[in-house]
């Protein structure tokens, strides 16, 4: 894990919500006795914090961060509003199997059989998509195969035949049916969809507060070993994005209200950290390392240091893949906390935008409700003018990876194209005013052990960020475009 070694105090730190002045020495936030009790304490859901915080609470109600997963109407009649009203309508002509299982990294199986929309247990997404899961109990189906030429980007189902797939209780949870669809009345992704692990198994952490990945793992052994009746329980405090997420568990802050049994996030000094609040989810990971099945950042809580709970997607540095661009800009969801940590490569850490925090300029308790700026506190001229004064309009560029890059997609990586405004944030521009992350004199490598320096397969592209974790592995660490030249 590489230790944090920043702090906002010595330099002018420019942060939205006010300034920390020139000089200032902050002292170490959070405190010990407020670490120890996000570590261990119990989260209650964002309802806990109704009573006491009612009109923050009203705001967060409505914001998007309430929308990343919602229950579907199997669990209740009244979540029936939950699935767009189009879909409903439309449900009988869309492809609704569910994924099952792998079969290789090109075919997965899904069910033969359609599921009603009244199946749906749980609802992930509602503002630009959204996805579909009904229970699976892990037992024997009919099934169809579904094929991928393009890496996983598209799928399509051979319906000319079916398999008697066997069933597998380690998959048993609530499944993704072959769906992904948009808002806009008959808009569906014709790639299908393909994930073929369970919700609890793959990405619940980071749409849902307070997962108990352990009690989850516990009840999914018990449930293979015939000790369960079902896996249907989702183990989580709250299936919103709530309040904890942020602050931390609320088990002691409700006990004994007090700004000591609480963390709040701007006052977080230590930057990476900080940084983190955010970044727990706005990021993208590789695999867990509290699991063999996951992605997500599962057992992490606030004040943590998230390396010790996932591996980051990979770089590709000058070759370029899905994930990343040549020069490291993120092209897929999730990816804001990877842009922005490159800043203090980019810059240095003494830069503003390497200080920085998606609060500092985002309304994360209220993200969605201001239809005129549904994402920022202000404006986005207003936002960036507090730094860059006249030269807002100019540097909000950077916020576009598309603009005057070559476009990428299966088969063509290999160029410095992003994701399209305001999605990129890389904040930096070349000579030419494009969205620019790593020169090649910044690319960060590190030798396999027992590897050969001389041969370019043995190097292994890491993020500039992992290079004090790298060093400490003992592996050889080497910045620049060929180190094997």
């Amino acid at each position: 894990m590489q230790t944090m070694k920043r702090s906002i105090s010595l330099a002018a730190v420019l942060v939205l919500g006010g300034v920390i002045a020139a000089g200032s020495a902050l002292a170490a936030y959070p405190s010990a006795k407020q670490l120890d009790i996000a570590k261990n304490g119990k989260y209650l859901g964002a309802d806990a914090c109704k009573e006491c915080h009612a009109d923050t609470h009203k705001g967060w109600a409505t914001s998007r961060h309430t929308d990343k997963a919602k229950y579907g109407p199997a669990i209740g009649k009244d979540n029936e509003k939950n699935i767009y009203e189009w879909v409903r309508r439309d449900w009988a002509k869309l492809d609704s199997h569910m994924t099952l299982e792998q079969k290789d990294k090109n075919t997965v199986y899904v069910s033969a059989k359609k599921f009603d929309w009244k199946d749906v247990g749980v609802i992930v997404g509602q503002n630009h998509k959204q996805r579909y899961l009904v229970y699976y109990d892990g037992g024997p189906m009919e099934a169809y195969e579904a094929k991928t030429e393009n890496g996983g980007i598209d799928w399509t189902i051979d319906k000319s035949k079916t398999v008697q797939f066997a069933g597998n209780k380690e998959r048993a949870g609530y499944h993704f049916l072959f769906l992904q669809l948009y808002p806009k009345d008959g808009k569906i992704n014709k790639g299908g969809y393909a994930e073929h692990r369970s919700y609890q198994e793959r990405c619940i952490g980071c749409h849902t507060t307070g997962f108990d990945y352990q009690g989850w793992e516990k009840a999914k052994a018990d449930y293979v070993a015939g000790n369960r009746k079902d896996l249907k329980d989702l183990f989580v405090a709250d299936i919103r994005i709530g309040c904890e997420m942020c602050h931390g568990p609320g088990s002691e802050h409700v006990k004994n209200p007090g700004a000591d049994t609480i963390i709040q996030p701007a006052k977080i000094t230590d930057v990476t950290m900080r940084q983190m609040v955010c970044g727990q989810c706005h990021t993208r990971t590789q695999k867990s390392v509290k699991s063999k099945t996951s992605h997500d950042l599962r057992g992490y809580r606030l004040g943590e240091h998230y390396e010790d709970y996932a591996e980051f997607t990979r770089p590709a540095w000058g070759k370029g893949n899905r994930q990343v661009s040549i020069d490291g800009k993120g092209r897929r969801d999730h990816q804001q906390d990877m842009d922005i940590r490159l800043s203090s490569t980019i810059k240095g850490d003494h830069s503003v935008h390497a200080s920085m925090a998606c609060f500092d300029c985002h309304d994360s308790h209220n993200v969605g409700n201001n239809k005129k700026n549904p994402l920022l506190k202000k404006g986005k001229v207003e936002t960036c003018a507090a730094c860059h004064k006249d030269k807002a309009e100019a540097v909000l560029k950077a916020w576009d990876g598309m603009q005057g890059q070559e476009k990428y997609g299966y088969g063509n990586w290999g160029t410095e194209g992003g994701r399209p405004a305001p999605k990129q944030h890389v904040f930096n521009l070349d000579a030419k005013g494009r969205s620019f992350a790593l020169s090649p004199d910044k690319y960060h490598w590190a030798l396999k052990k027992d590897g050969d320096a001389t041969k370019e397969a043995d190097w292994l592209a890491i993020w500039p960020w992992e290079k004090a974790s790298y060093d400490k592995k003992g592996l050889k660490v080497m910045i620049g475009a060929t180190p094997w030249k």
